[in-house]
């Protein structure tokens, strides 16, 4: 079906012609508001978000419109990603003629995007980021971020950019990847300070499960417990980085400059040895191999405690009113046998938020319609809302929730996310956050609930020094991203089904361990490895 659908789109490369010729409107310059004298018309599309009432009174539409002198027509679009998708492309092999001017997606990826600028379909922007893009780059620069860094993960293989980005940078987020938390109040109860090696970590989770931190006079504690869904949502990284690198596909940064591939090294073999030396301990529950969040959730939250170790505890777990919510913290990295510590660093990269499509008019003034989403204060209230509204400025009491970590307090936010509102989007389209603001959270250390992100943040100091970038927002070309596409879900499945096996004794770690390196030839490793690096030279290289 993805076949014939790519085949029919092509065919119509012949048949649709560029459009978007700027109409005789004149527009003011770039970084002066309104865009014209003249009133713009400009059709959204969008899907209809549950959290937002009406786009068409929305108190972030009204200001846009009022700000640039436009006028939004919303065209709604199906709300799941795949059925916003799939109703896009009837249109586009229809012609394109019923697209909207812009589209708030960025159509199911970079190569899609290619595929339909190439077609005349999609507009490419690129000398627009050159040219009049102020409120992109007034953003950037007041908060020390490099344009053409973000800009390389959002450019196509063909070199052109086909939308606008939107970019959402936290640093809880780019650490959680490789977390383990603990159930502070037994380290307490224990007497034990934050475990700093491997070593340290092993006796921790000993006196977890043979002292009754719980004091319930019942031998129900449970070491350490995860889940068995993915590599993102279990132990492994944690605790395979004080041995070898452990990220998402499993890649790691040769000393050449190359992209190797750390699941069949000796180092992955010595951190599934020292696992399952746990997991015989009796110190890794062995529900952990195949529970999910449900299930976990079940056993974590009842009253008395069971649980010391997690990894990456979910901030709904715990209901609001619920202490808990702040009393699981971060571990540091652990320090491995040869000295080894780091853990992961996952840099927030940019995404496309917003195309034109042929159909608009004035695509320059499209272009400076999102650009001027990409300000501060629309990205802002994007998010939060509307100052003195929705979020208050801070002032001499607030706290910062990252305070500690070098973010002063930028804002109190009185609102809550995830409800009905009509103040703004809900962060539909292109925006540029920064930590400056996401980290620039004020809070209530003091309060009923424990605000779970002020205690998270407060334990980050040693995963922040001991990070280590991943290596991710590859943009593969045509051909590689078909080798990515059939090699890259049977290896990673191969790699986590393989570990369990070996911590849990199913397969021998000694005995079978040549097999298991050998069969990774079998599945594609080298012709896979060899299309990465090849996207990776072409990034980087230059």
């Amino acid at each position: 079906m993805k076949t014939m659908r790519r085949g029919f789109l092509v065919l119509l490369v012949f048949a649709l012609a560029m459009g978007g010729a700027s109409a005789e409107t004149v527009l003011s310059e770039p970084g002066t508001l309104p865009l014209a004298e003249e009133t713009i018309h400009l059709s959204v599309g969008l899907s209809q978000s549950t959290v937002v009432e009406d786009f068409d009174t929305n108190a972030q539409t009204l200001r846009l419109e009022d700000d640039l002198n436009v006028e939004l027509e919303f065209v709604y679009y199906p709300s799941t990603a795949e059925e916003f998708i799939q109703k896009v492309e009837l249109q586009i092999m229809a012609g394109g003629d019923e697209l909207p001017d812009i589209i708030m997606s960025d159509l199911g990826g970079l190569n899609n995007l290619a595929m339909y600028g190439q077609m005349g379909i999609i507009l490419p922007v690129t000398e627009y980021y050159d040219t009049i893009a102020y409120y992109t780059d007034q953003n950037m620069e007041a908060n020390g971020l490099n344009k053409e860094d973000l800009l390389r993960y959002i450019t196509a293989y063909d070199g052109e950019i086909y939308g606008l980005m939107r970019y959402h940078a936290y640093i809880n987020n780019s650490l959680s990847a490789s977390r383990m938390l603990v159930y502070e109040p037994w380290l307490e109860t224990l007497g034990i300070e934050r475990p700093q090696t491997t070593e340290e970590f092993a006796e921790m989770l000993r006196r977890f499960r043979d002292e009754d931190p719980n004091g319930n006079g019942e031998a129900d504690e449970i070491a350490l417990m995860g889940l068995a869904d993915t590599v993102n949502s279990n132990f492994m990284r944690y605790l395979m980085n004080p041995f070898i690198y452990c990220q998402e596909n499993y890649y790691i940064r040769n000393e050449d400059g190359t992209i190797g591939f750390a699941a069949n090294q000796e180092g992955w073999k010595e951190g599934i040895q020292w696992i399952k030396s746990l997991y015989d301990e009796g110190l890794i529950s062995p529900l952990t191999f195949t529970q999910d969040s449900t299930q976990l959730n079940a056993i974590v939250v009842p009253e008395p405690e069971v649980v010391g170790c997690l990894a990456r505890v979910s901030g709904t777990m715990f209901p609001a009113t619920d202490v808990r919510r702040g009393q699981y913290v971060c571990l540091d990295p652990l320090e491995g046998p040869s000295g080894l510590r780091q853990t992961q660093w996952t840099e927030q990269i940019p995404s496309i938020g917003m195309v034109i499509t042929k159909n608009c008019e004035n695509p320059e003034a499209a272009f400076r319609f999102g650009d001027y989403m990409c300000s501060e204060l629309i990205s802002v209230w994007n998010r939060y809302g509307e100052e003195g509204v929705d979020w208050l400025a801070p002032d001499e009491n607030t706290v910062g929730t990252a305070e500690g970590l070098g973010f002063p307090p930028a804002m109190s936010v009185v609102s809550t996310w995830g409800v009905l509102q009509n103040s703004w989007w809900g962060q539909i389209g292109p925006y540029i956050l920064t930590d400056k603001i996401t980290c620039g959270q004020g809070t209530d250390p003091d309060g009923l609930a424990y605000n779970a992100a002020y205690h998270l943040f407060r334990t980050m100091e040693k995963e922040l020094e001991y990070s280590v970038p991943i290596v991710n927002g590859l943009v593969y070309n045509e051909e590689e991203q078909e080798i990515i596409n059939e090699y890259q879900s049977t290896i990673n499945d191969y790699v986590l089904n393989s570990f369990s096996e070996f911590v849990t004794g199913v397969r021998d770690i000694e005995a079978d361990w040549d097999s298991y390196v050998d069969e990774f030839d079998k599945m594609g490793l080298d012709e896979y490895m060899e299309a990465v690096n090849s996207c990776y030279a072409r990034m980087y290289s230059e």
